[in-house]
């Protein structure tokens, strides 16, 4: 029986993992839970999985995410942001699995963590719907054969806006995602196409595959989840109907697939649709690409100014295009005096997001 360590388990991604869970009951066993404020449910999980530890992040301190690790051999983390960074390298170095939900792990820690993966056996599976599509369409094939990785996006509440639209558009809009069920954070990074861009840096460390290589187009069904071209012209894609709770499963049953209650695809009288991205209305997709390019700590500002913009729309105080705007702003003029390491990931996170607060207030003025 796989013991599993569950970090972020009150969120949306955390309380799907549990459902799968309940559902293979005689082979997961729960061995702890961590939650970042909420213990009224962190303890009602608790009890009904038999938990050994649970402890919340607002009263326990970061700590007890590397606490929860021990004795588990799978870790799953379904945080946000960079919080669990240190319990990811510690799985890692203990040789233990970690099936990672979250983006900001490998967006400003994908360095760090692929140095962990080629000096210690500890090994990352990816819950990511279009990054498990790939992972599943690259699996019996020879890496060295791949021609790109083709990233779906269903494009968001804003898909169908205008340019004009957009200018007026406001985060409650954004928040009505035509087919996933998600968090505010992520549902507003899925309209500005800040993540589908995030997707494609993680997508390059999950499977060394150089950015060039990683394309991006939208489906508005979202049932194509991903897809893989070769060499000679064969293209894989996974499709099923868009439950998260799938790729969750695979990432803890992987090698083997196990049956579940997700509900069977049926293609009779559906259609799937494909279109290119407009750049002009989505300029998140480029500054990831360009932050990415740019290297070292760069994404991790990017992440940074992206969470304090994302945090002001939800409030009404930026526009949607404000969001672009300022993430290129600090991007070009934010001097990083950090270095690659745990420490400087989070100095740099705490510093670029008081840089962006005090752009977006006027208290810094760029010429």
């Amino acid at each position: 029986m796989k013991k599993i360590a569950l970090l972020g388990s009150t969120g949306s991604i955390g309380t799907q993992t549990l459902q799968v869970i309940k559902d293979n009951k005689n082979l997961y066993k729960v061995q702890s839970l961590v939650a970042f404020s909420n213990v009224e449910i962190l303890s009602s999980q608790a009890k009904e999985f038999g938990a050994d530890y649970f402890a919340t992040i607002l009263n326990d301190g970061i700590a007890c995410l590397e606490k929860a690790v021990d004795g588990a051999d799978l870790v799953v983390v379904a945080t946000r942001g960079m919080v669990a960074l240190k319990a990811v390298l510690k799985a890692l170095k203990q040789g233990k699995t970690v099936a990672l939900a979250n983006k900001e792990t490998l967006v400003c820690g994908g360095e760090i963590v692929k140095e962990y993966l080629n000096k210690y056996s500890g090994k990352i599976y990816t819950v990511d719907s279009e990054h498990s599509a790939i992972w599943q369409c690259l699996e019996g094939n020879k890496k060295s054969h791949v021609k790109r990785i083709v990233l779906t996006a269903s494009g968001g509440a804003f898909r169908n806006f205008s340019v004009e639209q957009l200018k007026t558009a406001k985060a409650q809009d954004a928040l009505k995602h035509p087919t996933w069920d998600m968090g505010s954070k992520i549902t507003i990074d899925s309209a500005t196409m800040m993540n589908k861009g995030l997707e494609i840096i993680e997508a390059s460390y999950l499977f060394d595959i150089p950015q060039e290589k990683i394309d991006v187009v939208i489906h508005p069904q979202s049932i194509v989840h991903s897809m893989v071209e070769y060499e000679d012209g064969s293209v894989m894609a996974q499709m099923s109907n868009p439950d998260m709770r799938l790729p969750i499963q695979y990432a803890l049953s992987y090698p083997n697939r196990i049956k579940s209650n997700v509900s069977q695809l049926d293609l009779i009288g559906k259609k799937l649709e494909f279109y290119a991205l407009d750049s002009n209305k989505f300029k998140c997709m480029q500054l990831c690409r360009k932050a990415f390019e740019m290297g070292g700590l760069y994404p991790a500002v990017l992440n940074a100014a992206n969470d304090i913009c994302v945090e002001e729309y939800l409030n009404d105080k930026i526009g949607f295009f404000d969001i672009p705007n300022v993430i290129e702003k600090v991007l070009q003029n934010y001097e990083i005096n950090e270095q690659m390491t745990v420490d400087g990931l989070f100095t740099i996170d705490r510093k670029v997001k008081e840089y962006t607060k005090k752009l977006i207030n006027g208290e810094i003025t760029i010429v």
